[in-house]
């Protein structure tokens, strides 16, 4: 495994500029880790990248009487994936939240709930329960924040943890340095496309029902 510190020391090697700033390359790691997981576009096809199974959670949210939605666990980072009432039944989770407001537009039924959509980090619900209810939530987790030397990558695949941050953060890293150079910004490119290629295999690993989404 590719520990924060040895990500970091590779990176100094290969960017081997003064940047004017010591929190930068750690930044640009942990930046690289939250945005992958996050859903990247893909260099395969118009969709972002899946979620990353490693970070895949279930937890437990709470109706609020009196309002239509709740909000999403701390952690919530993407992809509300499927969701259960206190009783073991599925719930429905609706296509979009246009779709699901015409159903409600004022949001104050109340009853059962029969469908849910996750919106602004807040689990909607139709129709709003009486009394406070459980509803079990799966979903893909935020990524832990590396800090200490010996931290690891959060959810990225062992065999990626290197050649994915570090192409990453000398991407950005020369993104910055190269900034108002006249002429191609040669280092930016070849780092983006090394971190593209890592992405792609990525992206590949990825089971074939965890599926991005398309961009719109």
């Amino acid at each position: 495994m590719a520990t924060f510190a040895e990500i970091q020391e590779r990176v100094n090697d290969l960017v081997q500029d003064d940047l004017g700033n010591d929190d930068l390359i750690p930044a640009l790691i942990n930046q690289g880790v939250y945005e992958i997981a996050g859903g990247m576009q893909s260099f395969l096809a118009d969709v972002i990248i899946p979620p990353l199974p490693e970070l895949f959670k279930i937890d437990v949210v709470s109706t609020v009487p009196g309002q239509a939605f709740t909000n999403m666990p701390n952690d919530f980072h993407r992809t509300l994936q499927f969701a259960v009432n206190e009783k073991g039944t599925e719930i429905d989770i609706a296509d979009s939240f246009i779709a699901f407001s015409e159903i409600d537009p004022s949001m104050s039924k109340v009853g059962s709930i029969i469908e849910v959509i996750e919106y602004g980090r807040k689990l909607y619900y139709l129709n709003s329960p009486v009394v406070a209810e459980n509803v079990i939530v799966h979903y893909y987790r935020k990524p832990v924040v590396m800090v200490a030397e010996g931290d690891i990558p959060d959810g990225i695949p062992e065999h990626l943890q290197m050649t994915l941050l570090v192409n990453f953060a000398c991407w950005k890293a020369y993104e910055f340095i190269e900034d108002g150079i006249e002429g191609d910004a040669v280092n930016t490119q070849k780092y983006k496309s090394f971190f593209a290629e890592a992405l792609k295999t990525l992206e590949v690993t990825i089971p074939d029902y965890t599926r991005g989404l398309k961009l719109r």
